[in-house]
């Protein structure tokens, strides 16, 4: 993992941040500690979340999600780490009690690679066929947007705007998608 400060220039590297095995496959980030998400090469295995200090270069604790599989994307939303593993896995995690508090099945919606974004009080997710959502109190898997299919090569992503619209692939074509979650 490399890190760089924008407004002092310094930088950092990190090798191997969350173990010789398990490769770093996703990272959140909140209040100056960054959340990295592990897994195995394969499908199967560990998949452990550090929260890590990137400016003083240590780790602060570590938490193997139970899930048996590896973490494909982490959000934080709230007190709430999210995780979605590749084998179609959710969890929740209470950072403030460093606690797993949800776990569900996911992979009607997500299995494989996915990517997680927050938006407009929620989190989303992407996966190679469907634009999910989660409820940011009972953790509820709503599709948004199903059969998306993107013709992503290096796994599925999603961003936001400035004013909430999110964007991801449908097929080779960059879509706008407008959502409001319900309070």
């Amino acid at each position: 993992m490399w890190t760089y400060d924008p407004r002092t220039g310094k930088k950092g590297f990190f090798l191997n941040p969350i173990d010789n095995v398990q490769l770093l496959r996703a990272v959140a980030s909140r209040d100056g500690v960054a959340y990295l998400g592990g897994g195995n090469p394969g499908l199967d295995g560990a998949g452990t979340v550090v929260a890590f200090d990137p400016v003083a270069g240590k780790e602060l604790w570590r938490l193997d999600a139970g899930e048996g599989a590896g973490i494909a994307a982490l959000a934080v939303q709230g007190k709430y780490l999210y995780g979605v593993t590749r084998k179609g896995g959710l969890f929740a995690m209470d950072l403030p009690k460093r606690k797993l508090v949800h776990r569900s099945d996911i992979s009607a919606v997500s299995s494989g690679f996915a990517a997680l974004v927050t938006n407009r009080g929620a989190v989303y997710g992407v996966s190679n066929t469907h634009v999910f959502r989660f409820d940011p109190k009972t953790f509820e898997v709503a599709t948004v947007v199903a059969d998306i299919d993107g013709a992503w090569y290096s796994g599925s992503h999603i961003n936001n705007d400035e004013d909430g619209y999110l964007y991801t692939m449908r097929g080779r074509n960059l879509v706008r998608i407008n959502d409001h979650p319900r309070r």
